[in-house]
């Protein structure tokens, strides 16, 4: 492995530098001869996942056309192309979102998404390729039964299976490693977001200037900063590298010297995955760190919003057409949630209230009331267990039916289906004070849902708002069909389990 070497070996002896002096470092052929053992031992996991799983999808897609047909009568009319045209088809469209590489998360939503749209795009180019180019002539086609249902059934098994492998393997690894190389402003600031994560990995800290060595990392009682250089180097020599999951450089560029960078990138690209600060925090928990935010953010790469993307143009096309497909679709329970709060509450029935759009421009939104009168005079947030809030409304919370009207303004422009949710005007302008760069979530029109509402709870707290940015500013830097297929996802799961506020 590369030598992570160190700037300050001429520092005076005992000094805290030389404490993170290089020592014991490993030749360079011990250091390639390791390299080439990890990276054949990768190379064979996955070669083998990959055999497995391909085998284990085919013999799925088999059993599900053969059983279908049989319980269905239609036995005789699976012909051979059923059995292969298709679940070639699928494992060529589920392949490139990774489902045969045995280190992608398979128990994400994202992945779930990513999976079930693979599938989605299967179907008609299977389609075509069964009915249209291999049946051309033929008096005697495969049951569309038994091949849509087929699909829809390995769409489901396919992806439970992998979760099963998923969860099987993290029970397996359990004992994988985190290592951090911190600087004194990055690095507790990691550290207090990890405590926060409810990830449970085992966790090292690394440092990388010199004078960081020996010290706790948040305080009295936290870990203690090790060696950079020596220490980093004598545990990744004895540690296999599906021991250590990542490498995660919690520091700023400018504290890190150019040879530890060259070290840190042959890592990368030869052994473990190395990943700065911002992109760990958008890997492992798809947020922003705010503290890396300034007021260049937006000008920075590896942003996929634009004012006008296709995706842009199509996404507001599918959001009048779903408004316009719910309000219709929905009009009896819309009706029935009016009668309902007409007869429990009184009226009004529907409550509007001035919020911030996208660029900053105001709008009128509209909700079904589920708080007492003039309780927008009181608290500007709705607490839990909040008495204002009438028994009638805590329900409509919790299942979501109050922003139903909300489909309204969808139609009208101000809103979209999936966004930063919109927030009250008074509160949007102490935020810009207390806040910095709080207005970049205001690039995009505001969401019914959002991804900051499906991975974090009712904020009531300018901490709470913080941490909602962080989110808010991922889809915007992600915004794109497969983030917004996983806020649908989780937000499904939040209506069903009742877990609105």
């Amino acid at each position: 492995m590369p030598t992570i070497s160190s700037e300050t070996s001429h520092s005076p002896k005992g000094s805290p530098a030389a404490a993170c002096a290089h020592e014991n470092v490993p030749s360079k052929a011990t250091r390639t001869s390791r390299k080439r053992r990890n990276s054949s031992s990768e190379r064979t996991r996955q070669w083998i996942f990959s055999l497995l799983s391909g085998c284990v999808d085919i013999s799925t897609w088999i059993i599900l056309t053969q059983t279908i047909s049989k319980s269905t009568g239609s036995y005789n009319m699976v012909t051979p192309e059923v059995l292969f045209i298709p679940v070639v088809v699928l494992m060529l469209c589920i392949a490139l979102v990774g489902a045969y590489r045995f280190k992608r998360d398979f128990a994400s939503l994202q992945y779930a998404s990513e999976h079930c749209i693979a599938c989605i795009a299967a179907y008609p180019l299977s389609a075509f390729l069964l009915y249209v180019v291999t049946s051309f002539g033929s008096s005697i086609g495969t049951s569309r039964l038994i091949f849509s249902l087929s699909l829809i059934l390995f769409c489901i098994i396919s992806l439970q299976l992998r979760r099963i492998y998923w969860f099987y393997q993290q029970r397996y690894y359990s004992n994988s490693k985190l290592i951090v190389l911190a600087d004194a402003e990055l690095g507790p600031l990691f550290y207090s977001d990890y405590l926060a994560s409810g990830l449970n990995q085992k966790i090292r800290f690394f440092a990388v200037e010199p004078l960081l060595c020996g010290n706790p990392i948040g305080g009295e009682g936290t870990p203690i900063i090790e060696s950079y250089v020596s220490e980093l180097e004598e545990f990744l020599k004895r540690t296999d590298v599906m021991e250590c999951e990542a490498i995660i450089l919690a520091a700023r560029f400018s504290h890190v010297t150019h040879q530890i960078m060259r070290d840190l990138g042959v890592m990368h690209f030869e052994e473990r995955p190395v990943y700065s600060i911002e992109s760990f925090y958008e890997k492992y928990w798809s947020r922003v760190c705010l503290k890396l935010v300034n007021p260049g953010w937006p000008l920075q790469t590896n942003f996929s919003l634009v004012e006008n993307t296709a995706y842009s143009i199509a996404k507001r096309f599918v959001d009048v057409l779903f408004s316009i497909l719910a309000l219709l679709i929905l009009s009896p329970i819309l009706l029935l949630v009016i009668i309902a709060i007409y007869l429990i509450d009184g009226s009004p029935v529907i409550y509007s209230q001035e919020r911030t759009g996208i660029h900053q421009i105001p709008f009128k939104l509209f909700k079904f009331r589920t708080m007492r009168h003039g309780s927008d005079l009181g608290d500007r947030y709705t607490r839990e267990n909040d008495a204002r809030v009438t028994p009638l409304g805590l329900f409509l919370r919790k299942t979501r039916l109050d922003e139903l009207p909300q489909l309204w303004n969808v139609l009208l422009g101000d809103m979209s289906i999936i966004g930063p949710r919109p927030e009250w005007v008074k509160l949007v302008e102490d935020y810009e004070v207390m806040v910095p760069n709080y207005h970049f979530r205001h690039l995009v029109r505001p969401g019914i849902t959002g991804w900051a509402q499906v991975n974090y709870p009712y904020g009531a707290s300018l901490e709470d708002t913080l941490q909602k940015l962080s989110y808010d500013l991922y889809y915007i830097r992600n915004f794109s069909l497969l983030l917004d297929a996983e806020v649908l996802l989780k937000t499904l799961h939040v209506m069903s389990f009742g877990k609105g506020r």
